[in-house]
């Protein structure tokens, strides 16, 4: 597999794998890390991109290949390679620093250095959704359809996904109903005593990942039609979940409250 994506999209498999060796840096530098924001050592925000935006790049690199406007995929490629890589920087940068990365509006360095982040990963989502157009609409591929199916409606989540990050950036919070950092679920820090617009959002891009493996496997599991409604089922029910945590989070209410 790994020597498949490699082979498929150097540019994308290259940069995954930085930000697998960068979250792999950044692990061991968390324990002498003293910095802290909202409460939570600095650090583990920056790996929790890392790792992200591997998995991320690991991804495109592979399901991309699909698509026959090789052009239009490696422009995709570079885009998406100067945005991330400019993301993280921003990202790792202010935990160092001990300073939030989203929504700091404290100095007009901080401010424009987050504006900059949003326009980058806006620019990328509108591209993200012009390839999975592309993709959608080709007529020929060369796997099975349930398959290209799930891969085709994990585009379209994701891309709505991603634009959830619009809503956070209209609160100035990931939180609805009280402030950042004020208690949180281990490791993934998600409120639990208000709505938090990122589970909804986290779920919602990795649709990306989980909905072609779904479709992997029914392709495998059942026959054409029957795979075709499998696929459909699954990613109805999980696009209902999104959108289901996207109300709960709007209306202030945590996923697990204590």
């Amino acid at each position: 597999m790994i020597k498949e994506i490699f082979r498929r999209n150097k540019l994308m498999a290259y940069t995954g794998l930085i930000f697998l060796v960068l979250s792999l840096l950044q692990l061991f530098y968390l324990p002498f890390n003293e910095q802290v924001v909202l409460g939570l050592n600095s650090m583990v925000k920056p790996i929790k991109f890392s790792l992200s935006l591997w998995i991320y790049s690991w991804t495109v690199a592979y399901l991309f290949y699909y698509v026959d406007a090789k052009a239009l995929v490696k422009w995709y490629s570079i885009t998406a390679t100067v945005a991330m890589i400019y993301e993280q920087a921003v990202i790792s940068f202010q935990a160092v620093r001990g300073q939030l990365s989203h929504f700091n509006y404290t100095s007009w360095a901080n401010a424009l250095a987050y504006s900059l982040m949003g326009v980058m990963i806006g620019t990328i989502t509108l591209f993200t959704l012009v390839v999975g157009l592309k993709l959608i609409f080709q007529k020929k591929y060369s796997i099975a359809a349930p398959y290209m199916l799930s891969i085709r409606l994990g585009v379209i989540i994701f891309v709505i996904g991603s634009s959830l990050g619009g809503i956070m950036s209209g609160y100035s919070s990931h939180n609805v109903g009280g402030h950042m950092g004020e208690g949180g679920l281990p490791l993934l820090d998600w409120s639990t005593k208000f709505g938090d617009l990122r589970i909804a959002h986290f779920l919602g891009i990795h649709s990306l990942q989980l909905l072609p493996l779904f479709g992997y496997w029914a392709s495998k599991k059942y026959k054409e039609r029957t795979a075709k409604l499998a696929v459909w089922g699954f990613s109805s029910i999980f696009f209902i979940i999104v959108i289901v945590l996207l109300m709960q989070a709007l209306q202030g209410m945590a996923l697990i409250k204590y």
